[in-house]
Protein backbone atom coordinates (compact mmCIF):
# COMPACT_ATOMS: atom_id res chain seq x y z
CA UNK A 1 0.00 0.00 0.00
CA UNK A 2 1.18 3.64 -0.88
CA UNK A 3 1.19 6.63 1.27
CA UNK A 4 0.32 9.19 -1.07
CA UNK A 5 -3.04 8.47 -2.05
CA UNK A 6 -4.53 5.75 -0.89
CA UNK A 7 -3.58 2.82 -2.74
CA UNK A 8 -7.40 1.70 -2.52
CA UNK A 9 -10.66 2.97 -2.79
CA UNK A 10 -12.47 3.50 0.60
CA UNK A 11 -15.93 3.66 1.03
CA UNK A 12 -17.26 6.42 3.10
CA UNK A 13 -19.50 4.11 5.29
CA UNK A 14 -15.92 1.96 6.33
CA UNK A 15 -14.50 5.82 8.06
CA UNK A 16 -15.95 5.61 11.06
CA UNK A 17 -14.88 1.57 11.62
CA UNK A 18 -11.23 2.32 9.70
CA UNK A 19 -8.53 2.86 11.75
CA UNK A 20 -6.68 6.18 10.72
CA UNK A 21 -2.93 5.80 10.58
CA UNK A 22 0.02 8.84 10.42
CA UNK A 23 3.34 8.79 9.83
CA UNK A 24 6.06 11.92 10.37
CA UNK A 25 8.94 11.80 8.45
CA UNK A 26 11.61 15.09 7.61
CA UNK A 27 14.74 15.44 5.81
CA UNK A 28 17.24 18.24 4.74
CA UNK A 29 17.70 19.57 1.32
CA UNK A 30 20.68 21.73 0.52
CA UNK A 31 18.65 24.10 -1.29
CA UNK A 32 16.90 27.53 -0.87
CA UNK A 33 13.66 27.39 0.80
CA UNK A 34 12.20 28.77 -1.82
CA UNK A 35 13.13 26.59 -4.29
CA UNK A 36 12.05 23.56 -1.81
CA UNK A 37 8.25 24.96 -1.81
CA UNK A 38 8.67 25.81 -5.51
CA UNK A 39 9.43 22.06 -6.60
CA UNK A 40 6.27 20.44 -4.46
CA UNK A 41 4.13 23.39 -5.23
CA UNK A 42 4.05 22.62 -8.49
CA UNK A 43 1.39 19.64 -8.01
CA UNK A 44 1.47 18.30 -11.52
CA UNK A 45 5.49 17.29 -10.57
CA UNK A 46 4.62 14.54 -7.64
CA UNK A 47 4.64 11.58 -10.00
CA UNK A 48 8.69 12.82 -10.15
CA UNK A 49 9.10 11.88 -6.83
CA UNK A 50 5.87 10.13 -5.52
CA UNK A 51 6.66 7.27 -8.09
CA UNK A 52 3.47 5.05 -7.78
CA UNK A 53 1.67 8.58 -9.16
CA UNK A 54 1.65 8.04 -13.19
CA UNK A 55 -0.08 11.68 -13.61
CA UNK A 56 -1.27 14.69 -12.04
CA UNK A 57 -4.03 17.23 -13.92
CA UNK A 58 -4.73 20.47 -12.57
CA UNK A 59 -8.50 21.17 -12.63
CA UNK A 60 -9.03 24.53 -11.19
CA UNK A 61 -6.15 26.34 -8.64
CA UNK A 62 -6.88 24.24 -5.92
CA UNK A 63 -8.15 21.15 -7.15
CA UNK A 64 -6.05 18.25 -9.32
CA UNK A 65 -7.04 15.06 -10.77
CA UNK A 66 -4.69 11.76 -10.65
CA UNK A 67 -3.38 8.48 -11.70
CA UNK A 68 -2.15 6.23 -9.45
CA UNK A 69 -0.48 2.56 -10.12
CA UNK A 70 -0.30 0.55 -6.90
CA UNK A 71 0.85 -3.04 -7.40
CA UNK A 72 0.04 -2.62 -10.92
CA UNK A 73 -3.54 -1.76 -9.90
CA UNK A 74 -5.02 2.01 -11.88
CA UNK A 75 -6.69 4.08 -9.73
CA UNK A 76 -7.93 7.40 -10.06
CA UNK A 77 -9.19 10.23 -7.78
CA UNK A 78 -9.01 14.22 -6.79
CA UNK A 79 -6.86 16.08 -4.60
CA UNK A 80 -7.99 19.47 -3.19
CA UNK A 81 -5.32 21.56 -1.34
CA UNK A 82 -6.27 23.39 1.90
CA UNK A 83 -3.80 25.62 2.31
CA UNK A 84 -0.68 26.83 1.17
CA UNK A 85 1.24 29.53 2.57
CA UNK A 86 4.05 30.63 0.25
CA UNK A 87 7.50 29.28 1.11
CA UNK A 88 6.08 27.47 4.80
CA UNK A 89 3.11 24.72 4.33
CA UNK A 90 1.13 23.06 1.75
CA UNK A 91 -1.97 21.03 3.12
CA UNK A 92 -4.01 18.43 0.96
CA UNK A 93 -6.94 15.64 1.63
CA UNK A 94 -7.73 13.15 -1.09
CA UNK A 95 -11.46 14.10 -2.17
CA UNK A 96 -12.17 10.35 -3.75
CA UNK A 97 -10.62 9.14 -0.18
CA UNK A 98 -12.32 10.90 2.97
CA UNK A 99 -9.48 8.86 5.11
CA UNK A 100 -6.72 10.56 3.08
CA UNK A 101 -4.78 14.17 4.03
CA UNK A 102 -1.18 15.55 3.91
CA UNK A 103 0.90 18.51 5.27
CA UNK A 104 4.03 19.28 3.80
CA UNK A 105 6.27 21.96 6.00
CA UNK A 106 9.46 24.12 4.79
CA UNK A 107 11.50 25.31 7.24
CA UNK A 108 14.39 27.33 6.77
CA UNK A 109 17.88 25.61 8.27
CA UNK A 110 20.21 28.27 6.56
CA UNK A 111 20.05 30.13 3.22
CA UNK A 112 21.16 26.77 1.20
CA UNK A 113 19.81 24.18 3.56
CA UNK A 114 15.50 23.40 4.31
CA UNK A 115 14.41 20.77 6.38
CA UNK A 116 11.23 19.43 4.34
CA UNK A 117 8.47 17.46 6.54
CA UNK A 118 5.88 15.37 5.78
CA UNK A 119 3.29 13.99 7.43
CA UNK A 120 0.24 11.87 6.11
CA UNK A 121 -2.57 10.62 7.60
CA UNK A 122 -3.81 7.23 5.85
CA UNK A 123 -5.56 3.81 7.07
CA UNK A 124 -2.22 2.68 5.66
CA UNK A 125 -0.32 0.29 8.43
CA UNK A 126 2.11 3.06 10.13
CA UNK A 127 5.56 0.52 9.19
CA UNK A 128 4.66 0.65 5.13
CA UNK A 129 3.38 4.54 5.71
CA UNK A 130 6.56 5.42 7.51
CA UNK A 131 8.29 3.47 4.75
CA UNK A 132 6.92 5.49 1.55
CA UNK A 133 7.54 9.22 3.57
CA UNK A 134 11.27 7.95 3.32
CA UNK A 135 11.04 7.00 -0.11
CA UNK A 136 9.17 10.14 -1.42
CA UNK A 137 11.61 12.50 0.75
CA UNK A 138 14.69 10.63 -0.79
CA UNK A 139 13.51 10.99 -4.03
CA UNK A 140 12.54 14.87 -3.51
CA UNK A 141 15.81 15.47 -2.15
CA UNK A 142 17.57 14.01 -4.87
CA UNK A 143 15.34 15.84 -7.60
CA UNK A 144 15.62 19.20 -5.78
CA UNK A 145 19.45 18.86 -5.33
CA UNK A 146 19.74 18.07 -8.55
CA UNK A 147 17.80 20.31 -10.42
CA UNK A 148 19.62 23.14 -8.14
CA UNK A 149 23.17 22.43 -9.31
CA UNK A 150 21.45 22.08 -13.31
CA UNK A 151 20.28 25.64 -12.94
Amino acid sequence: MGAFPSDGMIQESQSASTPLNAARRSIVVKVPVERAYQQWARVEDLPKFITPLQSVRRIDDTQFSYTWHPDGEEHQGALHIVLQIPCRRIAWRILSNPLMSGVVSFDRRSKQETEVTLKIHSVCDPLNLSLRLEEYLGNFKRLVESEETAQ
